[in-house]
């Protein structure tokens, strides 16, 4: 695919970060200070935000399925992913691996930021015991955070009694930042229904993070991370789960980009 002699469109928005439209999805790449930064405006100005995230798997159901586009849609996207960040590089946005945020990395700043600020974080997701096992060991790394939770497991139906149990628990313990980890896309799709009910300033959809905190699913060495090989160890871990996503999806999903890259050409459209 040829590279555009121009940057993409630069556009800046309320949250500070800056928004990068390529290739028909878009993302506000920023580092672990920049969305510390975020959260703290957020939190002290009283300025909603809802933030997202996009990894290869993410951007494949986001082009593939137009409920979860649409869920996108006046959300902060922040770039988990390298091979995103060698793709905006590929365009000439300036990025570096330093705005590759993966939760294994953002999770602890983001606790010691709500601690150091008596701020109060709510996590929903997971089995009761794997969440439990996770808070736990948060509450000994960070000790004095103000942390609570509820499982993942109750009927995420838009508006149902048990979601709204939930949204009354989240809310009647005060929280500053809330954590939600479904995964893609029911986290999305849960969060699009009931946000407008959730008094906290900002909210994150963060996945299995707390897996990984529990120690349920292996940590992959931090230096594959930053090379961008962190599916290879998820891969070798779980087969079953991950072949299709590790060894399908990108072939699918550069089959998609390549063609609306071919579309803004015969458009004239920046990509």
């Amino acid at each position: 695919m040829a590279m555009s002699d121009t940057n993409p469109p630069v556009q800046t928005d309320t949250v500070g970060l800056e928004k990068r439209s390529l290739l028909g999805f878009f993302a506000h790449p920023g580092t672990i200070d920049d969305y510390l930064r975020l959260t703290k405006s957020s939190i002290e100005g009283s300025q909603p935000q809802t933030v997202f995230y996009h990894n290869l798997h993410s951007l494949y159901s986001y082009f593939t399925d137009k409920s979860l586009c649409d869920h996108y849609q006046g959300t902060t996207i922040l770039v988990d992913g390298m091979p995103l960040i060698w793709l905006m590089q590929l365009f000439r946005i300036p990025v570096t691996r330093a705005h590759r945020i993966t939760y294994v990395d953002f999770i602890f700043p983001l606790l010691e930021q709500a601690r150091d600020n008596d701020w109060k974080v709510f996590h929903v997701g997971q089995k009761a015991e794997i969440q439990q096992d996770a808070l736990e060991i948060i509450r000994q790394k960070v000790p004095g955070i103000d942390i609570a939770g509820h499982d993942g497991y109750f009927n995420q139906d838009a508006q149902h009694a048990e979601s709204l149990a939930v949204v009354e628990q989240m809310n009647a313990a005060q929280s500053d930042i809330v954590l939600i980890g479904f995964g893609a896309p029911k986290q999305e799709a849960w969060l699009n229904a009931h946000r407008h009910l959730i008094n906290a300033p900002i909210v994150f959809t963060c996945g299995a993070c707390m897996e990984y905190v529990a120690g349920a699913v292996k940590t992959p060495p931090r230096w594959m991370g930053r090379m961008g090989l962190e599916w290879s160890f998820r891969l070798i871990e779980n087969p079953k789960r991950f072949a299709f996503r590790y060894l399908v999806e990108p072939i699918l999903l550069g089959a998609i980009l390549v063609f609306n890259g071919i579309k803004n050409l015969i458009s004239g459209k920046k990509a």
